[in-house]
């Protein structure tokens, strides 16, 4: 009878011990301390938490925008550790998904204490994530998709200008760029909840998805100084093209147009911009 209860008794020691470490092994999560290194700890929004929205990569993998009972919120791929912490969120959801090149782009809209909209820009390959943080406080932004699916474009309305965030090649660049014909900066909303066009002046083109119009491009300016008069010499001689500038730059960044119904291709978008850095995060570490 002795030795039947001692078999009993490490039986049951055992299976505790296992359901102990599946608990832990589920309910586990690392997160970055700030330094390069990461914090070992126990995954409360995967075992207590609230998943809010789920989301799918173009490899398959599954993403979930969790909170937990603490109220942080989070992002967990599926066969991941390690997560991607929204970690000034007090409320949080994904605004749009968009599969751009090889990576996937996850637009998540999040609120902070004194900023009614905050923008995490996050690029998805595999375990690999590039988290950017973007917004100005107070508008949301129009999104669209390159026709060719290589670029992102991130619009946010700045007085007479537009804002633009572009996503290409796993890098984010900021650029101030010309308010297209038809396109309202002080409409209220700027964009809805997918990060669309709204109001009426906001014209539909077959094929775009934002409704942003994209004009035609424009005429070269003519150069400083009073015009040569007509059937002149000077008229009727070409005029010689100016030198590039000495001074250092931005990239000059050269992108295909949106979708759009025009007939004839239309000149690729060359404007300045300026790279914004990436925080980098390996979700198997």
């Amino acid at each position: 009878m002795t030795t039947y209860k001692n078999f009993a008794s490490a039986h049951w020691r055992k299976l505790a011990m296992g359901l102990a470490a599946g608990v832990l092994l589920t309910g586990c999560a690392m997160t970055p301390n700030g330094r390069g290194g990461v914090l070992m700890g126990i995954d409360t929004a995967e075992l207590f938490g609230t998943p809010l929205s789920t989301f799918r990569l173009r490899d398959g993998t599954e993403g979930t925008l969790r909170k937990d009972p603490q109220g942080k919120y989070s992002i967990k791929l599926s066969q991941a550790f390690r997560v991607v912490p929204l970690a000034n969120a007090i409320t949080a959801r994904v605004a749009r998904v968009e599969n751009v090149g090889e990576r996937t782009v996850v637009i998540v809209e999040t609120q902070e204490r004194g900023c009614a909209y905050r923008y995490e820009v996050l690029a998805f390959q595999g375990t690999d994530v590039l988290q950017w943080t973007v917004g100005n406080c107070k508008d949301r932004p129009r999104v669209e998709l390159a026709a060719d699916a290589k670029s992102l474009n991130i619009d946010f309305p700045n007085y007479n200008r537009l804002s633009r965030m572009i996503y290409t090649d796993n890098r984010l660049l900021n650029a101030s760029v010309a308010v297209p014909p038809g396109v309202d900066t002080r409409a209220q909303p700027f964009a809805d909840d997918a990060l669309r066009g709204t109001g009426p002046s906001i014209v539909n083109m077959p094929g775009n998805d934002s409704g942003r119009v994209i004009p035609a491009p424009p005429a070269a300016a003519p150069a400083p100084g009073a015009a040569p008069k007509t059937g002149s010499r000077a008229s009727a001689r070409p005029r010689r093209q100016e030198t590039p500038a000495r001074t250092a730059a931005p990239a000059a960044i050269g992108l295909p147009a949106p979708r759009s119904a025009v007939s004839a291709p239309a000149a690729p978008m060359i404007f300045q911009a300026e790279e914004i850095k990436p925080v980098v995060i390996d979700l198997r570490k």
